[in-house]
């Protein structure tokens, strides 16, 4: 994959909010020395300030500035994105198409799962939490939600308009259980994409089901055995489609064409084994194989975009509350360019801490050139 496009062209198209009496800055000079001090990783906007003035004389020299803006400055800073946080939506969305132009021509896959942001919470208030949609093949967040307290299936019905926009009809979306349920299903459906979800307790009758119809033999399966550790991962996935789907299942949930069974089996070096069978659903025709495929890769949201927040980016540590959503999108642009360079994240993060000039490449390439 190619690295990613600088994301600054396009954030710097956000009309400046900015009071003409109190512009100190060039608008895109701020946009620039506001992501090139979140490239280097800092826990909150002190330590971002404190970065930043620590790298004042090559920062100012490669930026032609007099001075950077303090702390006070940054921090209205991203109170004043979280005003306007439909103009950043809108300026990442073009990001995206000038990055992936083909998307339309094939099936894009994306993940949905909610983010909590633990140092948010305060005396009396819960933590900030969003809901957001994870595109694995830039490793991008492309649209986020505030939960407000709703139900997540209800949330994520918010950014489903965003993805018919985004991808057409070419989408298929892997949720946790929290967003089985036949609502959201039939918005997925309606909205002209599709949807992977796994059967668990909380939809018990359909689960049960599923395990009825697996007891037949299924035609199409696939085996993937991986060693990790000195132990055997040895991963069976079988599909049932079409008409050999339970009607129950297909009345239970909006469109469903495709069952799935997942067996999960660890042995360890004592030769102990463990096992474990989960289930799901979705509604394209997939084989055994894609089936496998797209649910392992679910986890991708965890693993490439929220661990990497919290423990590259400290998004979790940060206790900012007004503003915080606005950080959380630009975090995940900075993972999305981490990600286009390196996947060792955490040590490419570690030498941007030390070398301003290299971050500021990531978002000016042609500067190596000047």
């Amino acid at each position: 994959m190619r690295p990613p496009i600088s994301p600054l062209p396009f954030l710097t198209q956000i009309p400046d909010w900015r009071a003409p009496t109190r512009i100190h800055y060039p608008w895109d000079a701020l946009w620039t020395v506001i992501l090139t001090g979140l490239l280097a990783g800092p826990p909150n906007i002190l330590a971002l300030t404190q970065w930043l003035a620590g790298h004042r004389e090559v920062l100012c020299q490669h930026l032609g500035l007099d001075r950077l803006p303090q702390q006070a400055m940054i921090y209205r800073f991203f109170w004043s994105l979280d005003q306007h946080l439909p103009e950043l939506q809108g300026v990442l969305l073009d990001w995206v198409k000038a990055q992936h132009p083909t998307a339309h021509d094939h099936l894009v896959i994306l993940a949905g799962d909610g983010k909590v942001l633990k140092g948010s919470a305060r005396e009396g208030r819960t933590a900030l939490s969003f809901l957001s949609i994870f595109f694995h093949e830039l490793a991008l967040t492309v649209a986020q939600v505030d939960q407000a307290g709703r139900h997540e299936a209800k949330g994520m019905q918010d950014l489903l308009p965003t993805l018919t926009t985004l991808f057409g009809n070419g989408w298929l979306m892997t949720l946790d259980a929290a967003y089985t349920e036949r609502e959201l299903t039939t918005r997925i459906d309606e909205a002209g994409g599709a949807y992977l979800v796994p059967l668990k307790n909380n939809t018990r009758s359909l689960k049960e089901w599923a395990k009825f119809a697996f007891t037949y033999p299924a035609h199409d399966h696939v085996v993937d055995v991986e060693r990790r550790s000195g132990e055997i991962w040895e991963r069976r996935t079988s599909v049932i489609t079409g008409a050999q789907v339970p009607e129950e299942i297909k009345e239970g949930l909006c469109g469903v064409q495709t069952l799935i069974r997942r067996e999960h089996q660890v042995t360890r070096r004592d030769g102990i084994q463990r096992v474990e069978v989960r289930y799901a659903v979705s509604s394209r025709l997939l084989t055994a194989q894609e089936a496998e495929r797209i649910w392992r890769g679910h986890w991708g949201i965890e693993n490439r975009s929220h661990h990497c927040r919290d423990v590259v980016l400290h998004e979790d540590a940060c206790r900012l509350r007004r503003g915080a959503q606005g950080r959380a999108m630009l975090n995940g642009v900075i993972v999305a360019l981490l990600s286009g360079q390196t996947c060792q994240i955490t040590a490419l993060v570690r030498h941007l801490t030390i070398d301003p000039l290299l971050a500021l490449q990531l978002l000016i390439p042609d500067l190596a050139s000047r």
